[in-house]
């Protein structure tokens, strides 16, 4: 894949460390450190493992026809030996990116890209709107954003809240005209209700401000295997024998997620359509 204006960086194998958080960073712990521990988490955690390749099979579903396939947010290189053409770039240089960058000031030049793909990204974006006009600018028409999200329903808000160390704030102004849109002091700062906000509670005030990006897809996923999995950081709750029955139980489960979901799956398509920049 040949990308314009981008120069990919390779760097030196890293140190992989075996303590800190995976999450978010533990005192004395660096951001890089963070995504260190987490791709040994990832080695660990096959449960884990099987939960996002299939997050990742749906995300390839997705995709717009093309060969510039760019991940934002990447930084532990997942997604990687499920798209091997994806380009992968994230905030904090890692060994597992191709190329650092702010989401919010991409070097892309217009209309460069075909996909932008982000995986747990957007609830980390201090500016989320400026984020998604940067995508208007990169993408062709007929682009398209793809992006992994927590979703925020009655059993996952407080589960979240309870057992998992990003905050969930429903109250946010994810349309606020300057400042960050929640306390941002670092590349894992968040709010997990961000998604929910843009494209569920204030979808039809999202299309009105950015209607050059249409949304073609919300799906909501995950219901018990996800959680009980523990994802990065929690305890795995389903033993080796039981994964098969846990996930035919969540395919039952289906009906119910709007009241249980975890995750969101979120497309947004480039359309023709050009608005000023504000």
């Amino acid at each position: 894949m040949n990308t314009p204006g981008i120069a990919a960086k390779t760097l030196s194998a890293p140190n992989r460390t075996r303590a800190g958080s995976p999450t978010t960073p533990l005192p004395g712990q660096s951001d890089a450190g963070v995504l260190d521990a987490r791709r040994t988490a990832w080695d660990r955690r096959p449960l884990t493992r099987d939960v996002y390749r299939r997050y990742f099979e749906d995300i390839r579903t997705e995709l717009a026809p093309g060969r510039t396939h760019v991940e934002i947010g990447g930084g532990a290189g997942h997604l990687k030996a499920s798209l091997p053409h994806v380009l992968v770039s994230d905030l904090v240089p890692t060994p597992y990116v191709d190329f650092a960058a702010d989401a919010m000031h991409l070097p892309l030049p217009d209309r460069a890209a075909d996909n932008l793909i982000l995986v747990d990204v957007l609830h980390h974006l201090p500016r989320p709107i400026d984020f998604l006009r940067e995508a208007c600018r990169t993408l062709r028409t007929g682009g398209r954003v793809v992006m992994l999200e927590p979703y925020i329903s009655p059993l996952s808000r407080v589960v979240f809240r309870a057992a998992h160390p990003e905050p969930v704030d429903l109250r946010a102004d994810v349309f606020k005209k300057e400042g960050p849109v929640f306390d941002s002091s670092g590349p894992f700062s968040s709010n997990q209700a961000i998604p929910t906000l843009l494209f569920f509670k204030h979808a039809d005030r999202l299309q009105s401000l950015i209607p050059e990006l249409r949304v073609v897809t919300r799906k909501l996923d995950s219901v018990f295997v996800y959680p009980l999995s523990g994802g990065f950081s929690g305890p795995c709750l389903i033993p080796g024998f039981a994964r098969a029955a846990a996930w035919r139980l969540e395919a039952l489960a289906r009906p119910l997620r709007r009241w249980l979901a975890f995750r969101m799956l979120v497309t947004l398509e480039r359309t023709l359509i050009d608005t000023p920049t504000l």
